[in-house]
């Protein structure tokens, strides 16, 4: 068996921690010795009858401040007891602490966590005593028990054995991999945990997802995968990792062949202003409808084409753009895009991905709307009916240049016109 973890946590309320980490998971882990706590006292290391530890800030102000004596001497006392330790000192001007953090000191077999109390401590035991400082967020404690708590907690948790299903930490929320040495290129990067659920399947007129009822275990890693990104989406955009298509990605507009011969004219140059190409859906004679496109255009490129039917957007509903909606399928996937078809007409029952919801009319300069409630954002229905073709393959174009998909200058490619096939 491999050496424990241990912690070693300065303070002057050892009752604290010993009472949290006596039950629950912790409490088996220590009874299995996988995880060692102990709690050192920094009054047991003062010389006056008072066990005085504290003394008023020089210079004058409110508050008192943690003397460095004790401390110093009570890490001391525990390296030349118990051997060498990661020192670190809790206090909120420390570095964040988060996922990344607990899992380069899992790795860690000695771990010292310094907790102050009233002004903090002085400030000489920072500069010279400690390996780091560490913060939970921008928040003042009265202490730093309950930091310590928790770092020994998100820390201690991710150690073998510890959990009894070690499957937990590949899924929980923040677990992900390390960024990608080229950011421009899509990668899974980090979500929240999917939504979980149990009996019953209908509780209060609310029911489970069909799909984790369903007994098809792939449909159910992807329904996963998928609403964890999405949820990232509403909760937390800021998690997911920024990229772009390549320049030369084949995109497609794919349109009804029932659109008036003046706007396929305009849609036509659309295509060709920004390097896609045009299709017209429903003739016999070149493309019946969208799965022959797709057949066609995974010939070409190597892959099945995603496609992504492009709506309108309620007055008070936020953005489908196609970052969110792109990142979520790639997520579910677990790959960068493939070619995209962009699809204009009417919702079908097959054969559409996801859906976009734009505005049109929107001045895309003035940044992203991106206003997303906490629910889950539902991308496989279509908006609202939309009007004429031509703003909405405008607008999408203009979104994914907006939001950073594509070059801020269009390319140029020939277009799929009438009288040729993709």
């Amino acid at each position: 068996m491999s050496e424990p973890l241990e912690f070693e946590v300065f303070t002057i309320f050892p009752a604290a921690i010993e009472a949290f980490v006596a039950t629950g998971i912790m409490g088996k882990a220590i009874e299995r010795e996988l995880v060692v706590v102990r709690c050192v006292n920094f009054r047991d290391f003062t010389h006056d009858r008072h066990k005085t530890v504290d003394d008023a800030p020089f210079g004058g102000g409110a508050g008192m401040v943690i003397k460095p004596e004790p401390v110093a001497a009570a890490l001391e006392a525990v390296i030349a007891e118990r051997g060498p330790m990661r020192t670190i000192l809790l206090t909120p001007s420390g570095n964040r602490f988060d996922q990344r953090v607990a899992e380069r000191l899992a790795s860690e077999r000695r771990i010292a966590l310094l907790c102050g109390r009233y002004e903090g401590i002085d400030d000489r035991i920072r500069e010279h005593f400690v390996d780091e400082c560490l913060s939970l967020g921008d928040f003042v404690l009265n202490g730093g028990e309950v930091a310590a708590a928790a770092i020994i907690e998100a820390v201690a948790r991710l150690r073998e054995g510890v959990l009894g299903n070690p499957e937990s930490i590949a899924t929980e929320s923040f677990a992900g991999t390390e960024l990608a040495e080229e950011p421009e290129a899509w990668q899974p990067g980090m979500v929240l945990e999917h939504p979980h659920y149990t009996r019953p399947a209908k509780f209060r007129g609310h029911e489970v997802p069909a799909v984790l009822l369903g007994g098809d275990h792939r449909a159910v890693e992807i329904w996963r995968r998928r609403t964890a990104c999405l949820r990232t989406w509403a909760l937390r955009p800021e998690l997911r990792p920024t990229w772009r298509l390549p320049a030369s990605h084949p995109i497609t507009l794919a349109v009804p062949s029932s659109v008036a011969p003046s706007e396929l004219a305009e849609l036509e140059a659309v295509a060709s202003a920004h390097a896609a190409t045009l299709a017209c859906v429903g003739e016999p004679r070149r493309m019946r409808d969208l799965k022959q496109l797709r057949r066609s255009l995974r010939k070409r490129h190597g892959r099945d084409p995603w496609v992504l039917g492009v709506g309108s957007v309620g007055a008070d509903d936020p953005e489908r753009g196609p970052r969110l909606v792109l990142d979520v399928l790639a997520y579910a996937a677990n790959s960068a895009p493939p070619p995209l078809i962009l699809w204009f007409g009417q919702a079908l029952e097959t054969d559409i991905d996801a859906w976009l919801a734009l505005d049109p009319e929107r001045d895309r300069s003035t940044g992203q709307r991106l206003a997303i409630s906490s629910a889950l954002i539902d991308i496989s229905q279509p908006r609202a009916a939309q009007g004429p073709i031509a703003p909405f393959a405008r607008a999408a174009f203009e979104a994914m240049r907006a939001e950073g998909l594509l070059p801020a200058a269009p390319g140029r490619a020939p277009s799929f016109n009438r009288e040729t096939s993709p």
